[in-house]
């Protein structure tokens, strides 16, 4: 609260302009951000719609919320008037992996509206799972693993706290935090581990494995990319230009979304195949999914970035 407090005197005794100034000099000198936690009222008032340096978000605001509900509906609409509900299952249980790369990469979107969209779709994305995996008998080994993978995953979350989980450092610029409690005193990564563990764990059901292994597959390939993500790109956040990534950050990271959207595209279309889905209402859903991921593109990432400074650089969050 001094903090705060300090700085509007200062406006109080500087003219606008050159209040201004000073506001974007600091900005620029510092890598830190400027505010103290996601309560306070300036971070508050930023979050709603725009971008960390102050640019106005695209598609911003509860009104963007407009976007996922419609594309929600038209999938399963699609997947009724097909007869099939795999369509609908599969277009729409991957969309939160692409919102943590756009993310954590760019840093380009308020942390609130990035936590608000993730979750929703992270829901949508387990109930399409859990449609199809309870349809089957259940085998208890499976259950079990798979419910010790989410409440691992849940109890890394409860560590982290709500910012943290969703890249708090890396999107919003949170200070940097060494986590050292349960589950972080035993395990690195325990969230992307538990999860893992937990979508790995529904092939042991031998009925759901016959009909849905591409689905449990593209889950554990894109959660093993977001650990590779982690471990080896360095987010671009409040304007600034790390050095490039790796070719074999580049190299393991791309194989593990080109494995995952091989398995999630073969699983489609053998189930389009068996259903005899028509091809323009194919062809309509396809168009659908890439108009939403353009949508979901220009909000999560900037136009443009300045270049750091000597010495100004960013890192991923060792937890």
């Amino acid at each position: 609260m001094s903090i705060r407090n300090d700085h509007e005197k200062e406006r109080m005794n500087l003219p606008e302009g050159h209040v201004h100034a000073t506001e974007a000099s600091r900005s620029e000198r510092s890598a830190q951000p400027d505010f103290v936690s996601l309560s306070g009222a300036g971070a508050k008032e930023r979050s709603d719609s725009t971008h960390s340096d102050g640019r106005q978000v695209v598609f911003s605001g509860a009104g963007s919320m407009v976007f996922p509900v419609v594309f929600i509906a038209l999938m399963l609409l699609g997947a009724s008037l097909a007869g099939n509900w795999a369509l609908a299952v599969y277009s729409l249980s991957f969309w939160h992996y692409y919102l943590y790369w756009l993310a954590y990469r760019y840093g380009a979107v308020p942390l609130a509206e990035f936590r608000r969209d993730a979750v929703a779709l992270k829901s949508v994305s387990l109930l399409a799972l859990g449609s199809v995996y309870l349809a089957f008998p259940l085998d208890w080994v499976s259950v079990a693993v798979v419910t010790g993978g989410f409440l691992l995953n849940a109890c890394a979350a409860k560590a982290l706290g709500s910012a943290r989980t969703y890249y708090g450092h890396e999107a919003a610029g949170l200070p940097r935090l060494k986590i050292t409690a349960f589950p972080y005193s035993w395990i690195s990564h325990p969230m992307l581990v538990g999860n893992i563990a937990a979508f790995g764990g529904t092939l042991i059901n031998a009925g759901f494995r016959r009909y849905w292994w591409p689905l449990a597959l593209a889950h554990v390939a894109l959660n093993a990319g977001l650990l590779i993500m982690e471990l080896l790109v360095t987010p671009l956040r409040r304007g600034i230009h790390p050095a490039p990534p790796s070719a074999l950050s580049r190299g393991l990271l791309t194989g593990s979304l080109l494995a995952s959207a091989g398995a999630a595209l073969g699983g489609a279309w053998t189930h389009a195949a068996h259903a005899g889905i028509p091809v323009a209402l194919g062809a309509v859903l396809g168009a659908c999914i890439g108009i939403y991921a353009v949508i979901i593109y220009l909000r999560y990432s900037p136009p443009t970035f300045g270049t750091a400074s000597p010495g100004n650089t960013s890192s991923t969050e060792s937890l």
